[in-house]
């Protein structure tokens, strides 16, 4: 029992690379379908639902970043994505807000200022000292969303922020 965080991204993938169809012929979805299309949408259990000629598209959600009571980082999703709301509920982070959060981290260890990310009282939400685990949830923090700013593809993907205690 306690805080757990979760930041997932998004990715939609089409079924058909349209590149491939020759408009001035019959149009053959199945020579332009992607390879692994059937196998995603197996994998996924849904080819039972649906008929798979009917899909056009899936978003594929993976969870990219996780933190275990980092109530800094909490509070700071709440005040600047969730709009004070703290209810478990998914959020919505836009790029900036990533990069926001990133700046906001790397100042609060460069200058080893809290102020910059105070800790956050809340229902078995961890330790409010300013301690080793407070910098080690920053530092973690850091890491994470290095790694995902500097994907390649990071403008294509969209980013949801969820939390559960």
């Amino acid at each position: 029992m306690g805080l757990d965080m979760y930041l997932s991204a998004r990715k939609h993938v089409n079924k058909i690379d349209w590149s491939k169809l020759d408009r001035s012929a019959e149009l053959d979805y199945a020579a332009a379908t992607y390879p692994q299309w059937n196998d995603v949408v197996e994998a996924a259990g849904m080819s039972h639902l649906v008929d798979k000629e009917d899909i056009y598209g899936v978003d594929i959600s993976v969870n990219v970043a996780y933190w275990r009571k980092v109530n800094a980082v909490h509070k700071w999703f709440v005040d600047n994505v969730q709009d004070g709301e703290d209810n478990c509920q998914e959020y919505y982070v836009s790029h900036a807000q990533l990069k926001e959060l990133l700046t906001t981290c790397r100042q609060a260890l460069f200058k080893k200022d809290p102020s910059e990310l105070p800790p956050s009282a809340g229902f078995f939400f961890g330790s409010y000292d300013i301690d080793e685990w407070y910098w080690n949830g920053i530092k973690s923090t850091i890491k994470q969303l290095k790694r995902l700013t500097e994907m390649p593809d990071f403008e294509q993907l969209s980013f949801y922020y969820q939390s559960s205690w």
